[in-house]
């Protein structure tokens, strides 16, 4: 298993990364991974309900949809997070049909409990989870257009009106990741991201992913906000 310990804009961080291990059916696959990283955490006197993000890696659409519904119910309650998923083979071992990424965060030192949004209606995927002034949004696409064209200013959209809904602005903004199909220019993202967004945003990541449901883009973001910081 993958570990690393940061700190990152005032708070501490656990990054776990690991691949399933191919056995059973993929819900059981799923459960399992979910349950080392459980393991992990309780070492730092942690649990899956300090989790703030997860991103999840599949073979293929069939995996995708009972990986990411098992995932939904893992974490559930306080440990509902803000989420992605992707197609993406190269990621993962022989064996393995899913991978995941998991990132908790030790509690802020004035307390506070998690503050998250659902969609409306409520869907698979959290909007936004608000925690010691540090805002993080789920991957945003767009899977009612076709084209790369067509899907970025409605990601673009959808994006800054979470950031809004959570208290934020593209100003707040300290890192974007990018997740875009194999076939699309990063030269092209690149430019249309600096014509759409004004901000300087310190931290922009890229990764090339498979198909999934015609999306040819999907952006997370995370923004700090408030005085907690």
């Amino acid at each position: 298993m993958r570990l690393k310990i940061f700190s990152w804009l005032g708070r501490e961080f656990v990054s776990l990364s690991w691949e399933g291990s191919g056995r059973g059916t993929v819900e059981e696959e799923t459960r399992e991974l979910f349950a080392l990283f459980a393991d992990r955490l309780r070492g730092f006197g942690l649990s899956l309900d300090h989790t703030v993000r997860t991103r999840m890696w599949v073979r293929d659409m069939e995996c995708w949809q009972a990986g990411v519904h098992e995932r939904v119910r893992i974490l559930s309650g306080p440990a509902r997070s803000v989420s992605s998923s992707h197609v993406r083979p190269e990621r993962l071992g022989a064996k393995a049909r899913v991978a995941a990424d998991l990132l908790a965060m030790f509690p802020p030192g004035g307390g506070g409990d998690k503050m998250f949004k659902e969609y409306e209606p409520q869907t698979i995927v959290l909007r936004w989870l608000n925690w010691g002034g540090i805002l993080f949004l789920s991957g945003v696409t767009d899977m009612t257009h076709a084209t790369f064209d067509e899907q970025f200013p409605v990601i673009i959209k959808r994006l800054t009106d979470s950031l809004a809904d959570g208290g934020a602005s593209w100003k707040d903004v300290v890192r974007a990741s990018c997740f875009l199909h194999r076939d699309e220019s990063l030269d092209m993202l690149r430019t249309r991201f600096r014509e759409a967004v004004s901000a300087i945003i310190p931290g922009l990541d890229y990764t090339f992913v498979d198909t999934r449901q015609g999306k040819r883009l999907e952006i997370e973001l995370t923004a700090r906000i408030g005085d907690h910081l």
